[in-house]
């Protein structure tokens, strides 16, 4: 009952304010137009409108995408989440950014600011997004920020090929497996599993054995390697997916783009940051 009254009372509220600031704007009108001639008053008028009007629209989210972001439709996730897709900090900081995608890009080339806040991005409340590849992780130089991963580096050289298996998910009713049907998969960044405080989402089919090729190598998983993991770190939340997303998508996969969807809007609603206003400043 309480929660219902006041989703009532919000409109009258918002009423009553728009019925003040008319009032208002109306006594300036007068006091402005015995002081300044027509044109010089309605052009501050207009200014003072755009600047203090009530229930000004806030700037949209922003996503920082970094690496590989051809399978970003830009304009499809503005209609997902609102958020608008940026290649580069600019003029930005990173806690204005309400996601930060890390797609099989090598951590020694990410900007200096996010190699240096990317631990205080994640406590104060922004979502982390790292995709797997021959540059991310262990390949990628990862070993820097392991701490913040959902998985644990295993070697600086964990870009595996292995047995086509299914990807078998572990938590099938989480948010961003929904209405997704993942293909067999072959190539992954080869982790372990994180003993706590990790969400195991989904899991390469494979390993359990050893199996090895025609010179002794392994040549698969030797363990059940996860594949997509949660974690959460201060108000913060990072999602590590260990296979190529971009890949995956580029070569077929027909539910990738929804799976796309799933996972930043997911990560774009969990986020608390968001860029700074004209009253930040």
């Amino acid at each position: 009952m309480i929660l219902g009254t006041r989703a009532s009372e919000a409109p009258s509220r918002v009423k009553r304010l728009e019925r003040a600031f008319g009032f208002l704007m109306g006594r300036v009108e007068q006091k402005i137009k015995h002081i300044w001639p027509g044109v010089l008053a309605t052009s501050f008028l207009w200014l003072l409108v755009i600047f203090i009007q009530p229930g000004a629209a806030a700037p949209p989210k922003l996503i920082l995408a970094l690496g590989d972001d051809s399978y970003i439709p830009a304009e499809a996730v503005k209609n997902w989440t609102g958020a608008e897709i940026k290649k580069e900090l600019g003029r930005h900081d990173l806690l204005e950014f309400s996601l930060v995608i890390l797609s099989n890009i090598p951590y020694g080339v990410l900007p200096d600011p996010v190699q240096e806040l990317l631990p205080e991005y994640i406590d104060k409340g922004g979502s982390l997004l790292i995709t797997g590849g021959t540059n991310s992780y262990g390949n990628g130089g990862y070993k820097a920020v392991s701490a913040l991963i959902p998985f644990e580096i295993r070697t600086e050289t964990d870009w595996v090929s292995a047995p086509f298996r299914p990807i078998i998910p572990v938590q099938p009713n989480h948010p961003i497996l929904e209405g997704v049907t993942f293909r067999t998969v072959g190539t992954f960044n080869d982790l372990n599993p994180r003993s706590s405080h990790v969400v195991e989402i989904a899991q390469y089919g494979g390993g359990g054995g050893r199996p090895v090729g025609p010179f002794g190598e392994r040549i698969g998983a030797k363990y059940p390697s996860p594949l997509i993991a949660e974690r959460q770190m201060g108000e913060g939340t990072v999602l590590g997916i260990a296979f190529d997303l971009g890949r995956e998508i580029r070569t077929g996969w027909s539910d990738g783009l929804q799976f796309t969807q799933n996972v930043i809007t997911y990560l774009v609603n969990r986020s608390s940051l968001k860029p700074k206003t004209t009253e930040d400043l």
